[in-house]
């Protein structure tokens, strides 16, 4: 199998191309720059918070924007750290490292300074699946720390397979709403109680990234967090992953899909409404509390 760029061995062939090491890791920038300048993600001189877990995409995402924009724009790291012995704090030294090596300031935000209680303890005394929770709690501190940091905008390194499952999630959930919210600009709804989020690596394949990362000696853990598979998204991560090893490009085909409705129909469907606040911690909710403190209340009281 030979690179289709320069004819030497290839390292990855896919619905995306044959290439070698060096091919492939230009072909990768491109693409996320490409996806970056199409749909007008960074403007010059916004500050760009990074959502960095320590893991292969973020930092992938980190290394790439540190690359491209740090002379034109500031970028920050903000990590979650949701209390998960044995994976999150091995993947924050690797996060801290990066940050160090790549000159970027950074700070983490804990589920226990936060909510009281760390996830490993969560899942002890909560019912439920414990991802339905964690993406709760970790959705709210996203956005809480890109505020604090005064992000224009908060980069988060969803890639394609996460973008093609939230699709079919929201789909068999018959969730238009959320459906309409996806896309490299994520939002729908206008408050300035949040923080756009985008997500450069739209059109980047899970294991595309893996690759990058080892070919760039970015030496982050390549294992799923011990939660991971549990949940809903779980079963739809396996499907997808069948769908697109039965029929390759079904994946892109997914996303560019629902990025076509929501240009047709986003705007029209909420795009100007207005919603409350969460009367305990101010921020943006569609009833008196937000599912975060909702969430903080319920664990107080167990």
């Amino acid at each position: 199998m030979k690179c289709q760029s320069c004819r030497k061995d290839a390292v990855i062939s896919s619905s995306e191309g044959r290439y070698c090491a060096v091919h492939f890791q230009k072909n990768f920038e491109d693409r996320v720059i490409g996806t970056i300048k199409k749909y007008k993600l960074i403007s010059k001189g916004e500050k760009i918070a990074v959502a960095n877990s320590g893991g292969k995409d973020s930092l992938s995402l980190l290394y790439i924007l540190s690359k491209y924009f740090s002379k034109t724009n500031r970028i920050v790291s903000v990590t979650i750290d949701e209390g998960i012995h044995g994976y999150r704090n091995k993947t924050i030294e690797t996060m801290e490292e990066h940050c160090k090596r790549l000159g970027i300031d950074y700070k983490i935000y804990s589920y226990k300074d936060f909510f009281g209680k760390p996830m490993d303890e969560i899942t002890r005394v909560k019912e439920g699946i414990p991802c339905a929770t964690c993406g709760t709690l970790r959705r709210y501190l996203i956005n809480y720390a890109a505020m604090d940091v005064g992000a224009d905008k908060v980069a988060t390194a969803h890639n394609m397979d996460d973008e093609a499952e939230s699709v079919l999630m929201n789909l068999l959930q018959n969730d238009l709403g959320k459906l309409l919210r996806l896309g490299p600009y994520s939002g729908i709804v206008k408050s300035d109680g949040f923080v756009p989020r985008i997500k450069p690596f739209m059109f980047i394949g899970e294991k595309e990234t893996m690759l990058f990362s080892i070919l760039r000696g970015i030496d982050a853990l390549h294992t799923p967090c011990f939660y991971a598979g549990l949940g809903f998204r779980g079963m739809i991560s396996r499907k997808v992953k069948e769908l697109e090893s039965f029929s390759p490009g079904s994946k892109r085909e997914i996303v560019t899909k629902i990025i076509a409705l929501k240009e047709k129909y986003g705007e029209s469907y909420g795009g100007d409404a207005e919603i409350g606040r969460c009367e305990q911690c101010g921020s943006p909710a569609s009833s008196r509390l937000c599912d975060a403190c909702t969430i903080k209340n319920e664990l107080a009281a167990i």
